[in-house]
């Protein structure tokens, strides 16, 4: 699919916009966030649509800070067009990074699971508690559950989990709340 993308305050249409240069500023020494393959995963891509740069932003939040246990990071960009080439948009986005404490993994329990035990879901999570707090992780944890839930024939299995954040320690625990439903034969 071929899709064209507008930018405002610029009269003319190309077939996507590219980030030619990505700068960060603020806070940019942070621990275990490696800024420099942020920004080559960044330039690497061709962007599309009106929502570019807010999705862009999103991505830098959630993948580069967040799952680095940066859980409340704020990311504001601010860009400039360079004159189109190749039929693209041409962009230097610089992101200001308030990324905040950084957060670890604490306890993570389970409520209301009866066919596995708290011991054999908690190995389907690859993050110990102490480690830097990574969402990426504990979401393929869920779907780790949700699997193994599935492979036993409990097709209607969902997870709930609730977080819970110390700020002042800055740990971040989880209590999933397990609704197995009713095994299919």
């Amino acid at each position: 699919m071929f899709g064209l993308a507008t930018t405002s305050g610029v009269g003319q249409t190309a077939a996507g916009i590219h980030l030619v240069d990505v700068r960060f500023r603020g806070d940019t020494q942070l621990e275990a966030v490696d800024l420099r393959k942020c920004a080559a995963d960044l330039e690497s891509q061709l962007y599309e649509g009106p929502e570019w740069l807010s999705n862009i932003t999103d991505r830098v939040r959630l993948q580069c800070l967040q799952d680095n246990g940066y859980f409340k990071a704020v990311v504001k960009p601010s860009s400039r067009q360079l004159p189109d080439k190749h039929g693209t948009h041409q962009f230097v986005i610089t992101f200001h990074i308030l990324a905040g404490p950084q957060y670890r993994t604490g306890q993570v329990d389970f409520r209301n699971n009866h066919v596995f035990s708290a011991e054999e879901l908690r190995s389907m999570f690859k993050v110990a508690s102490g480690d830097v707090f990574n969402p990426a992780k504990i979401r393929q944890g869920l779907d780790q559950m949700r699997s193994t839930y599935v492979e036993r024939r409990y097709l209607d299995f969902t997870s709930v989990p609730d977080a819970t954040i110390d700020d002042v320690h800055h740990v971040i625990g989880l209590v999933i709340a397990c609704e197995e439903g009713e095994q299919f034969r």
